[in-house]
């Protein structure tokens, strides 16, 4: 249930006459959905406002959260500028001497991107072999050919029939002309890729029956002077609500793209793609043993020729389990280990003075890494996702250490975007949240006194539905590292 210990929460205690839809916590922030979502998470959550649902709860306080009116949206990637052209055919004589003599050759390319004057080479190869495009490119087929000279004064030089081949790859280095030319240098500009998800709508209910909804919870909600005003909330329903939170948690981690289930009335039910899902085009990973060795080779996919050296862009967020946290630590105590210690904080003890029942003279021992300050201004920071470690949900269990797989998987997500702006962040469409009661003989305020009621029976339901996605701007700055062993699924 909802945590005590959280300041907002004062007590469980039975419903009594006082407690009217004047004061009740729904009825109240029914009329501002906007700020409803806002007051459960800091209701329903520990003090530490990540601790039950840490991704949804991070982007909500990063504001990191869209409201659109559609149910789907297009965004675009752009790739690198100087991304390499590939080979498509062989099409010089074969056991041809290519260069030598001083004379020409054509390779043929499979994009109109250079012009005469760029000096291109092969990048698989020593960049000694360096060709000069010397005519203007010329469609033929399925690609572009280029008329080279080998920039070599040697007049027996000559380049190796290997970098003709389908499948090598070439690249622009600079473009040089003669004194008094006309021509000039081209430049290459990426395409972007237009991409498109959509949105999932999302319902759930109870139901409660006049005796089951006596028992009730008095809460403090944060006012817009920043004040704490008494509410109450039926006990059944502050479940309902940390339950609802819980499984837009589950759908923004493991929710599946699909648009031909059909629902009762034949209408196709959407389901965006999950986190997992989104990443499986990312940087992932399969280990067997952690090190930190291999998490900074992990971290050289993510970052290589991204972002500059000691950019404070560098820096990415790994969500896993509370096995993944402990074996990280031992990762990073090992690391520390083989490269002696150097404290840098006087205040920083492993063995410190405690409080102890058996002996006067107590002391503890230990500390835990959170964090990894990696090469090149890299920074790791670890959070803790509880889903990663439900059993009820992850029932595959690893046989060396006989806890759920999932618990030792480690999302690394890249949370900063273009402009300032986020690379992950929730989808919402406008005005699609939604909370109402069905009455009977029995309300959310107590027993019906109005004298109107939907049913007869005295009990009464809650409906809430919500419509929303997830977006992820740049996959490739995040991943994944996955625990699997030998014959492990």
């Amino acid at each position: 249930m909802a945590t005590l210990g959280n300041k907002l929460i004062v007590q469980q205690l039975p419903w009594h006459a006082n407690m009217t839809e004047l004061n009740h916590l729904g009825a109240n922030l029914s009329a501002k959905p906007y700020a409803f979502e806002g007051v459960m998470k800091q209701l329903f959550s520990a003090s530490n406002i990540y601790a039950s649902n840490p991704l949804s709860s991070l982007l909500f306080d990063m504001g990191s959260e869209k409201t659109i009116t559609q149910l789907d949206w297009e965004w675009q990637l752009r790739g690198a500028d100087n991304k390499p052209l590939v080979v498509v055919e062989n099409i010089e004589p074969a056991g041809k001497s290519l260069g030598k003599g001083r004379t020409t050759f054509r390779i043929k390319l499979d994009q109109n991107w250079y012009v005469a004057g760029d000096v291109i080479t092969p990048l698989n190869g020593p960049k000694k072999f360096q060709c000069r495009i010397m005519e203007e490119p010329q469609r033929h087929g399925t690609g572009w050919v280029y008329t080279v000279r080998l920039k070599d004064d040697d007049f027996n030089a000559s380049l190796p029939g290997v970098f003709l081949e389908p499948g090598q790859e070439w690249g622009k280095l600079f473009s040089e002309y003669e004194e008094a030319a006309e021509q000039s240098g081209s430049t290459q500009y990426s395409m972007p890729l237009s991409l498109t998800d959509h949105m999932n709508k999302f319902r759930k209910k109870y139901k409660i029956t006049d005796y089951a909804g006596q028992e009730v919870l008095a809460v403090k909600v944060p006012g817009p002077d920043g004040q704490l005003y008494d509410s109450w909330i039926k006990l059944a329903e502050a479940t309902f609500w940390k339950q609802w939170a819980r499984e837009k948690e589950i759908a923004l981690i493991y929710n599946r793209s699909s648009n031909t289930v059909e629902g009762a009335n034949g209408r196709p039910v959407r389901s965006f793609a999950g986190l997992q899902e989104k990443l499986e085009d990312s940087h992932i990973h399969y280990y067997s043993d952690l090190s930190a060795k291999l998490i900074e080779e992990y971290l050289m996919d993510i970052f290589y020729g991204r972002t500059g050296i000691g950019s404070s862009a560098r820096k990415i967020k790994v969500f896993t389990g509370e096995y993944g946290m402990l074996i990280f630590n031992r990762a990073m105590q090992d690391l520390m280990d083989k490269r002696g210690w150097l404290i840098a904080n006087s205040n920083f003890s492993p063995i410190q003075k405690a409080g102890s029942s058996i002996t006067s003279n107590g002391y503890a021992a230990g500390y835990q890494f959170v964090k990894y300050i990696a090469h090149n201004g890299i920074e790791v920071e670890l959070v803790h996702m509880p889903l990663y470690d439900d059993r009820s949900l992850n029932r595959q269990i690893d046989p060396v250490t006989g806890f759920p797989v999932e618990s030792m998987r480690f999302t690394f997500i890249d949370f900063s975007g273009e402009n300032g702006g986020t690379n992950l962040s929730i989808m919402k469409k406008a005005n699609s949240f939604s909370s109402w009661y069905v009455a009977g003989g029995y309300g959310p305020f107590g027993p019906n006194k109005s004298g109107l009621a939907a049913h007869s029976g005295e009990y009464y339901e809650m409906h809430v539905s919500e419509t929303f996605g997830l977006h992820l701007e740049d996959v490739t700055r995040c991943g994944e590292l996955i625990l699997r062993r030998n014959g492990m699924y």
